[in-house]
């Protein structure tokens, strides 16, 4: 009798009050999310979990190389440790330099903390390869993590041809949206 009536009691609003915190704290349709241009490519809610996947043609984009388009991601993850996982990001060191496919290169390029996460850069080079000459093709990729919401709050940004500043200005725009302060 006693278990029934701490059930009924504690653990049953327990699990209400968890869930509508759950679901009060993923992300905002895309449509309210997403910077002007940008066109959703995925948009999913899984409970624990959210996100919004995007995308948006560069402009200026070097002529002999195919623009894949700038990619945009935001997401939510459902975490009870999200401080501590927050932290532990925040001290680990940046991956070095290296190659990814074939002769792309990729270099760090800053990590900090920014707006109550970590936001962390890389400079992604690619050769011109093929008939005659063109410039190597130089794009950022940049990601922001935070705790926030009952879990891990994300941007990031890839394929961004152009400033580092630029691209950050695009991430800034996102979590202004999804009430990240400043």
């Amino acid at each position: 009798m006693r278990m029934e009536a701490f059930t009924r009691l504690v653990l049953v609003p327990m699990f209400y009050m968890s869930t509508a915190i759950v679901a009060a704290a993923q992300l905002p349709p895309a449509a309210q999310v997403l910077p002007a241009g940008f066109k959703v490519i995925a948009e999913r809610n899984l409970g624990g979990s959210s996100m919004i996947e995007a995308t948006k043609p560069n402009e200026n984009f070097p002529k002999p190389h195919m623009d894949q388009g700038i990619r945009l991601g935001v997401s939510w993850i459902s975490n009870p440790m999200a401080a501590t996982t927050l932290e532990m990001m925040a001290k680990q060191s940046e991956e070095p330099a290296g190659q990814t496919m074939g002769m792309t290169r990729e270099e760090p390029a800053g990590k900090q903390r920014y707006r109550g996460g970590v936001l962390t850069w890389r400079k992604v080079i690619t050769p011109w390869v093929g008939s005659g000459n063109g410039p190597d093709l130089v794009t950022w990729s940049g990601s922001w993590v935070g705790a926030g919401s009952g879990g891990l709050r994300g941007v990031s940004i890839s394929n961004f041809v152009g400033s580092k500043e630029a691209a950050l200005g695009l991430i800034d725009g996102v979590l202004d949206k999804i009430n990240v302060p400043r």
